[in-house]
Order: C-alpha cells, then structure tokens, then sequence
C-alpha cells in the first residue's frame, strides 16, 4: 500500500471518529438551511419581547389618555333614598335641635373629607373647620330659639326633598359634580301638636345623604 493511500485511510478514519464524537459540529456544518431554524427561534423570540413590550406601552398610554381628562373626577350616581337611614339621622338632627347639642347631629352633616373632595377652594379642610361646621352650630341653635323646640319633641319622619339635580363642577366653587336636593323635611310633634322643620339644601356622598345648609 502506498503511502497516499495510508494517508487518505487516516483522514477518513479521523472524519469518522470525529462524526461520532462531535454530531453537533458535523450537523452544524452540513450547509445553512440546518442552523437557521435556531437563529430564526432566537429572532423570533426577541421580536415577540419586542412585541409584547410595545403592545404594554400602548396600553399604558392609552389608560393614562383616557384618564387624563377625568383626573381627580368622580362622577358618582345619585344616592338612593334609604328611608331606615334618613330616619335615624333625622332622629339625630331633632334630638341636636332639642337639647341645643349639635355633635348629636354629627353623623347628618356633611362631612369634611367629602367638603375637600369636592370644593374647588384652596384649603377645603379649613374651610369645613372655620365656616361649614360653625354655621351648622350656630343653625341650630337658631332653629331651636325659633321653633322653641323642647327637649321632650318627638320624632315623627324625615323626608327627602322632591327635587334632586346634579350640581356640575365649577370653578371656585367644585371640582367635582355632587347631588344636591333642597326642601326636606324633619316632621316632629311638641305635646301632639305637628310640627317641622325644612332643611335648605342636602348633598349627597358616596350613597347617602347630608345636611350641607341646615337654613
């Protein structure tokens, strides 16, 4: 055997062992079509993340978009009339009238974080503190001296005003559409003489009803 002929054994035995040893390399360098699919699945995958990060950030955008014109505003439904409610706050009111104790009446009033939440003025809560409570106070005391409530007065309904409108937002004034109604009435009795008392306006908060002019 001649020598050429050995050398063509040994590189033919090499390529053997080495095709057994190493399938990877051998099938890797069998022409492009095998190793695309692998670059392709790598492409594919990092435009799906490409993808599906574009489609997060449109969807974010588009919620801060439809948000935006409505920030800060809650449009809510007109509170339904819960008459069990309306009564014992009511009950509430009177009793505040009759003995001349208005924190009686603490939970008919309107409150304050519903004032902040709604007025359009630069310190809400403050407002409350230094006008809207006072002047409840001072309303009642007044209805009382008026009326000459006594302390023995018995309840007999509280009913909401026939009205209800929607007030809208406005500047210096609301940031922030509320239900109003005017007109409702605290009915009692003094010795079983009827007698009432018209409240002049009551704003609605989150599913209820408040005093928020007592006259």
């Amino acid at each position: 055997m001649s020598r050429s002929t050995l050398t063509v054994l040994r590189i033919l035995a090499a390529a053997v062992v080495a095709a057994v040893l190493f399938p990877s390399i051998a099938v890797s360098g069998c022409g492009g079509s095998k190793g695309s699919p692998a670059v392709d699945a790598g492409s594919t995958s990092a435009a799906a993340h490409v993808s599906a990060a574009d489609a997060k950030a449109d969807a974010g955008a588009a919620a801060n978009s439809a948000a935006a014109p409505d920030a800060g505003v809650v449009d809510e439904p007109a509170p339904t009339v819960d008459n069990a409610d309306l009564t014992l706050r009511g009950r509430h009111l009177l009793e505040a009238i009759a003995h001349g104790e208005p924190k009686l009446a603490s939970d008919i009033v309107y409150p304050r974080d519903a004032y902040i939440a709604t007025k359009d003025q630069p310190d809400p809560g403050k407002q409350w503190d230094k006008k809207v409570y006072p002047i409840f106070e001072r309303d009642v005391a007044n209805v009382r001296r008026r009326l000459h409530v006594p302390e023995n007065a018995q309840f007999v309904s509280f009913e909401l005003g026939p009205a209800i409108a929607q007030s809208p937002v406005k500047k210096r004034d609301l940031k922030q559409p509320v239900w109003r109604v005017r007109h409702s009435k605290l009915a009692f009795a003094v010795g079983g003489k009827p007698q009432r008392i018209e409240i002049a306006e009551m704003t609605g908060w989150h599913g209820a009803w408040y005093v928020s002019k007592l006259r």
